[in-house]
């Protein structure tokens, strides 16, 4: 895996955790939520190869 993947899924599921918790009142679905979005993040900003 790419840095550019690491790091969003990372920030996505920091992310997910706050949003989890304060809308679905659910840490874990926030969670899942942020890594998903946070993998095709990741993986769209990611190096392209020709």
């Amino acid at each position: 895996m790419n840095n550019q993947l690491w790091i969003s899924c990372l920030v996505g599921a920091a992310a997910g955790l706050v949003v989890g918790q304060l809308i679905f009142n659910s840490p874990f679905l926030g969670i899942l939520i942020g890594v998903g979005i946070g993998a095709l993040v990741g993986a769209a900003v990611g190096p392209r190869r020709n």
